[in-house]
């Protein structure tokens, strides 16, 4: 999903400062919104929402998994609508900024992507702050060699799509597993 940021990144020269850059902004956006998810999460706890949340979220995680084996269309639609094209608007203004690597790193990291949303629903559901933050960080690490290797050989790596498809089925399973928690707390 956050291909069209990274194309658009590297359409201009990038020095090894402007790499590193926008790779810790986007890891950095990822620990913040962990740590906003985590207190969301708190938020709805303290109202006793917690049945509630977990089976929120456990449907959200099966609906988001079926989503997503079936190519994201459905998400691509609500995305498109209403975060990508505006992102995108600033983020070809500013393809030869100096700060471009902030800039567009730190957008990269808001951008919307199947993924981001199991690692939020997971910082929600996180006992402590820490822990939630460092679910997102340990993601956005995750994603580094992944998002490096992808700004060279963009155009070589379709052939990994096995690989995505069960990793939409392990975000149903923790669907389902949310939706247990909630019928076991509600018991």
């Amino acid at each position: 999903m956050c291909g069209g940021i990274l194309i658009l990144f590297n359409q201009s020269k990038n020095t090894f400062f402007d790499i590193f850059i926008y790779h810790f902004c986007r890891i950095f956006a990822y620990t913040i919104i962990g740590i906003l998810a985590y207190l969301l999460g708190e938020f709805f706890t303290s109202l006793n929402f917690q049945i509630f949340l977990y089976f929120i979220l456990g449907m959200f995680c099966i609906l988001l998994g079926f989503a997503l084996i079936q190519g994201g269309k459905a998400l691509q639609l609500i995305e498109n609508q209403f975060i990508y094209n505006k992102i995108f608007i600033v983020l070809k203004n500013k393809k030869s900024s100096k700060y471009k690597g902030f800039i567009f790193g730190f957008l990269n990291g808001l951008f919307p992507c199947g993924l981001v949303y199991f690692f939020i629903a997971r910082a929600m559901m996180s006992s402590n702050v820490y822990e939630a933050g460092f679910n997102m960080l340990a993601f956005g690490l995750s994603t580094l060699i992944a998002m490096l290797t992808s700004s060279i050989l963009l155009k070589k790596l379709k052939h990994i799509k096995y690989i995505q498809k069960i990793l939409f089925i392990f975000i149903i399973i923790y669907g389902f597993y949310l939706c247990y928690l909630a019928l076991k707390l509600s018991s």
